[in-house]
């Protein structure tokens, strides 16, 4: 598996770091795990466009990982070169009402004509999605957030935990994870409620036993390599801090 971060940021606009966005790629599939704001040029630049998502995963529905989801599926209409490729789009439960109103608040604009949404549910469970095994599980942000985990036919795990608070779920979730990606949103001496600092996620690596640690979703006072060695003090694995484009071979 390759992982390739789109976006390493937050909802605070930012020339370095995009809204939260990742792509998995394995064995010639490409999914997209959260779609943030400027995850679509992002994977321009990397040559892809939306004929070659073959799935998409949302860890919840806030704006900062999911907005661009808007102008993919309004793009996908293009007259002379519609999406044909039917679309899966995996998300917690109530991610199907939701994603009905947005269809009516948007009057229908972005209802696909050459391919369908699929949209499918997962709660605490494990599946199988294109050769990928997939298991979510509920963290605590809000009642749709889920963590997913990824593990593909050798073995190799990579976990995603979305926006979320330490709890043990997320822990068990990135168990022995190759690699465990976390939202790192601020300093601890900053720490606000549902959202994960550099100490706890030190911990929850080291509870977890993963091989590597990657750090991400940086609200502004959270970037800087003091995030580093702060972690480090929980944690003596392999660690390491996402920029936009920053690539991990799983």
């Amino acid at each position: 598996m390759k992982l390739t971060v789109l976006g390493s940021g937050t909802a605070v606009p930012d020339l370095k770091r995009n809204s939260a966005g990742y792509l998995l790629e394995e064995n010639g599939k490409r999914f997209l795990i959260d779609f943030g704001y400027g995850t679509i040029h992002q994977l321009l630049r990397l040559g892809i466009t939306y004929h070659a998502i073959d799935r998409i995963f949302l860890t919840h529905n806030h704006p900062d990982h999911m907005c661009d989801l808007i102008p993919f599926l309004f793009a996908t209409k293009y007259p002379l070169d519609p999406r044909t490729r039917n679309l899966p789009i995996v998300a917690g439960p109530g991610f199907g009402d939701y994603f009905d109103r947005m269809m009516q608040a948007f009057n229908h604009w972005l209802t696909p004509e050459s391919y369908q949404v699929e949209i499918v549910e997962l709660d605490v469970e494990t599946r199988t999605f294109d050769g990928l095994t997939v298991t979510s599980c509920k963290v605590a942000h809000i009642d749709m957030s889920r963590g997913f985990r990824f593990t593909d036919g050798q073995g190799k795990s990579v976990v995603f935990s979305g926006d979320t608070d330490y709890c043990p779920e997320i822990v068990e979730l990135g168990r022995d994870a190759d690699l465990l990606i976390l939202e790192c949103s601020t300093p601890d001496d900053m720490k606000v409620e549902k959202h994960l600092t550099p100490k706890l996620c030190g911990q929850i690596a080291r509870e977890a036993g993963c091989r590597t640690l990657l750090l991400s979703h940086f609200y502004p006072p959270c970037d800087g390599p003091s995030v580093m060695d702060v972690c480090r003090r929980e944690f003596a694995g392999n660690i390491i801090l996402a920029d936009d484009l920053t690539v991990v071979d799983i």
